[in-house]
């Protein structure tokens, strides 16, 4: 790493947020010179956060306080698959009326940390349903699920606990973190977003 380091780099370590980075020179090096825009994601199951996601909503926060872009992923349509991480069960399948309903709680949480608006660095809302739904399923697969090795996925630890434990496993979730690695195509599509922050049951997207 570099003696120059971002003010943003520098802010997440000094709090203890940072743990690991896929290319943190590269990262260090593109906030030097340009306004970084990165999101995290909240799926919708509930009408209400939890402490966990506090320190993902902390981070955007700094993230704009040193001069980025944070995008808040709410997610409309993964929740209708369901994260199998951390998770010794499927997920109970929510319609899409309670989705929507969690959806609307969850929206004024965020406005209390960031400010949303449409200058450089306000923070943007989106909902990944609005292009997760409308995907063709073969479409998909031709275009996107070729790029994912299966025996790589086996060995997350999202999926790799289950089986050991021989839990039940659906093939609906086995296809979460391939919908949420298409989040980040679109993210960067739209916004031009270079950065996905969370935990590390992201790496596996």
């Amino acid at each position: 790493m570099t003696t120059n380091i971002s003010p943003l780099i520098q802010d997440l370590k000094n709090r203890g947020f940072m743990q690991d980075c896929t290319d943190l020179e590269g990262l260090n090096e593109c906030m030097g010179k340009q306004i970084v825009t990165a999101y995290a994601g909240f799926d919708c199951t509930g009408p209400s956060l939890h402490v966990g996601h506090l320190m993902s909503i902390m981070i955007l926060r700094r993230l704009q306080k040193n001069g980025h872009k944070p995008i808040v992923l709410l997610g409309g349509g993964t929740t209708k698959v369901g994260d199998p991480s951390g998770k010794d069960e499927t997920r109970k399948m929510l319609s899409d009326k309670d989705i929507q309903k969690n959806m609307d709680a969850l929206r004024g949480v965020f406005g209390r940390f960031l400010t949303f608006g449409d200058g450089p660095t306000d923070a943007v809302m989106v909902n990944n349903d609005d292009w997760l739904s409308g995907l063709g399923y073969i479409e998909f697969l031709r275009e996107y699920g070729r790029h994912f090795s299966v025996n790589r996925m086996m060995s997350f630890d999202s999926v790799k606990l289950r089986l050991e434990r021989e839990q039940n496993l659906s093939f609906i979730e086995f296809n979460y973190m391939i919908l949420q690695a298409y989040d980040f195509l679109e993210l960067n599509r739209r916004f031009g977003c270079l950065l996905q922050l969370g935990g590390s049951d992201q790496w596996g997207n």
